[in-house]
């Protein structure tokens, strides 16, 4: 059986009946319908389902269709809504029921802050950090040299309101030859992640945090969360996207 999560361009598909936890990606541009007949999911999450709102335990008791549509969720205020993410957390509540605290989702686009409390979604926000440092250079959310990251976190964690001046001085580095573009970039993150910490305070501050996400996105987070002394657990996201996607298939009724 697969599953599939459909990003408006592209099926993140899954086999759940190996344990193999490494999608595929199966780029479509003809659309949903054409990847649906192509590669057939049995299970799908990213669609337009209607939402459920919070708070929730982020699967529904049963799933029934062919494919069997999972519904995101959604919070009125601020506005948030998920986009297959509610399948990682189901994944991670899965394996880790006693767990309670905030869940970080980083992805290229966006980072998705979680309140996971009995097994249930408390409460989400949504910060577009990964798409702002994507914006002004290619290089997108990353960490290169540590040192000048937390630099550059703690003076915005400070003065989050100096965030897009030091942007403005980096791009202009950068287009100076003053400093390379992977290290901007950096630097960059550094600068947007520590505005989204400040942003987020009441969110993680005294609280447990599980970061799910792929290595490279959960490097800049770590670094981040570590040096505010945030209690850090780190878990793979495809890992955690089997794990939901097979708790999933056992909700299919007929």
């Amino acid at each position: 059986m697969k599953a599939g999560i459909w990003n408006g361009e592209a099926l993140r598909l899954w086999s759940l009946d190996t344990q193999d936890t490494a999608p595929q990606d199966a780029p479509c541009q003809a659309g949903l319908d054409a990847a649906l007949e192509t590669h057939a999911p049995m299970i799908l999450a990213g669609t337009s389902a209607a939402p459920r709102g919070l708070p929730c335990k982020p699967l529904p008791d049963a799933l029934q269709g062919s494919p069997a549509h999972i519904p995101p969720l959604s919070q009125d205020t601020p506005l948030t809504v998920t986009n297959g993410e509610e399948v990682a957390i189901a994944g991670f509540i899965a394996l880790h029921p006693k767990f309670d605290g905030i869940l970080c989702l980083p992805t290229d686009a966006s980072t998705l802050w979680v309140h996971v409390s009995a097994e249930e979604v408390v409460s989400m926000r949504r910060v577009l950090t990964g798409a702002l440092v994507s914006a002004l250079f290619s290089e997108g959310l990353s960490l290169k040299e540590v040192e000048p990251f937390k630099d550059a976190l703690s003076d915005t964690m400070s003065r989050p309101e100096m965030a897009a001046l030091r942007l403005g001085s980096l791009q202009t580095e950068t287009a100076q030859h003053r400093l390379d573009t992977p290290e901007a970039a950096s630097r960059a993150s550094a600068a947007l992640i520590g505005a989204e910490l400040a942003a987020t305070r009441a969110y993680w501050l005294g609280q447990p945090v599980a970061l799910i996400g792929t290595a490279h996105l959960r490097a800049p987070y770590r670094v981040a969360l570590e040096s505010q002394f945030v209690p850090l657990t780190e878990v793979e996201d495809a890992a955690m996207y089997h794990a939901g996607f097979a708790q999933a298939k056992d909700r299919i009724t007929a």
